[in-house]
């Protein structure tokens, strides 16, 4: 590139819009609970839930199972409307600006656009492919342009129009991808791919559709083919870096690049592989969930700072923050954990079955914890 990027994340809302919260994928709000919690309410999905939850300014909560369907439940907790689409749904949905338009994509390859007054479709396409068309990255709404991008198991990122569903470019998303995309404020468009004979690829696509690769990431002795690639970069606008996690055979590497300088600003080792996007902290600290239950916390230059043994043998769900210097994770027991900034934790909640999907935040802080069981469990 001629001009170093400046990452500028989009601001956070306070509204819980899309999986970690904003475009940026920092997963923390400023209003999430910061000591002891309790459950206030549960609420009943169709199936298992392995999406995160999506709010709107009146708290109404948005939810998509793997039996395909998307409830709407009020700020109270009744349910205003059920919406069954083909396929289930793993990948987190979006809302638009307008927070008139939810965003859904299937295990079938399915997109829809569901009003949110009614769960009436505002329009439907399937995502073209040769091969399995399931729909695995949490969508990304960018209301820059109004538009919403995605990835198949078909190896493409899809750009839609919000309005129409019509497309609007598509570019190389690698193999079995299912790591979500992250953008800035301009709209430009950060995520990972992994790319057969030369490992994973940091890469930015501009609002043009201009595609740069910032990063290459030599492939393991395994082959790409064989790399887990499925955490989101994030994006630190007060370092003006965007960070990501690169797996290897059992191990993996964190890293951030400096939009200022256009390189690797710095590089950490880590012992295990990781399936979780991280979280970004007040602090500007990275808090990494790793696939050997442990939880790192890596400050603003990647230093340690601080781990937390969870006692499981793996974390699928990554963390959430709250400015009140919190950090909450569910394990695959079905645990809730609350993380103090010191890196001290202690259990919270006992959840029926398995955690595999991010925490969010309501608008007025409640904490929303999804579950396998069907259960989603309002803390406050």
């Amino acid at each position: 590139m001629s001009e170093p990027l400046k990452v500028d994340p989009l601001p956070e809302s306070g509204t819980w819009r899309m999986a970690g919260g904003n475009a940026a994928r920092t997963g923390r709000s400023p209003d999430g609970p910061a000591g002891s919690i309790k459950l206030g309410r549960t609420l009943r999905a169709g199936g298992s839930v392995k999406a995160s939850v999506v709010f709107n300014r009146a708290g109404a909560a948005f939810v998509a199972d793997m039996t395909g369907n998307v409830a709407t439940f009020a700020a109270e907790g009744h349910c205003l409307w059920q919406k069954p689409l083909p396929g289930g749904i793993s990948a987190a949905p979006a809302l638009d600006a307008s927070e008139e338009r939810l965003f859904v994509g299937t295990l079938r390859g399915v997109v829809c656009a569901l009003s949110t007054a009614d769960g009436s479709e505002v329009w439907r396409v399937e995502v073209k492919t040769r091969s399995d068309p399931r729909i695995l990255s949490d969508v990304l709404y960018l209301d820059g342009n109004d538009s919403v991008i995605l990835s198949s198991w078909g190896g493409r990122f899809v750009r839609l129009d919000a309005r129409t569903g019509g497309p609007r470019g598509s570019w190389d998303a690698g193999i079995s991808p299912r790591s979500a995309a992250a953008a800035d404020r301009g709209g430009n468009v950060f995520f990972l791919r992994a790319v057969w004979d030369q490992g994973v690829q940091l890469v930015r696509v501009s609002p043009a559709g201009e595609e740069a690769v910032l990063h290459r990431e030599p492939q393991s002795p395994r082959g790409a083919n064989r790399t887990v690639v499925s955490a989101a970069p994030v994006l630190d606008a007060e370092r003006s870096q965007v960070c990501f996690i690169t797996n290897r055979d059992r191990d993996a590497v964190l890293q951030a690049w400096s939009g200022k300088t256009g390189a690797i600003a710095w590089r950490r080792e880590l012992p295990s592989a990781v399936a979780a996007t991280p979280a970004l902290d007040d602090q500007g600290r990275l808090l990494v969930a790793d696939l050997a239950g442990t939880v790192r916390c890596l400050d603003g230059d990647g230093n340690p700072v601080w781990e937390y043994g969870t006692g499981c043998e793996y974390l699928l769900a990554g963390a959430v923050c709250s400015d009140a210097s919190a950090a909450w994770i569910g394990d695959p027991w079905g645990r809730l954990h609350r993380i103090g900034s010191d890196g001290r934790g202690e259990v919270v909640d006992q959840a029926k079955r398995s955690i595999e999907t991010q925490p969010s935040f309501a608008p007025d802080g409640r904490l929303v914890v999804p579950g396998t069981s069907g259960e989603v469990r309002v803390f406050g």
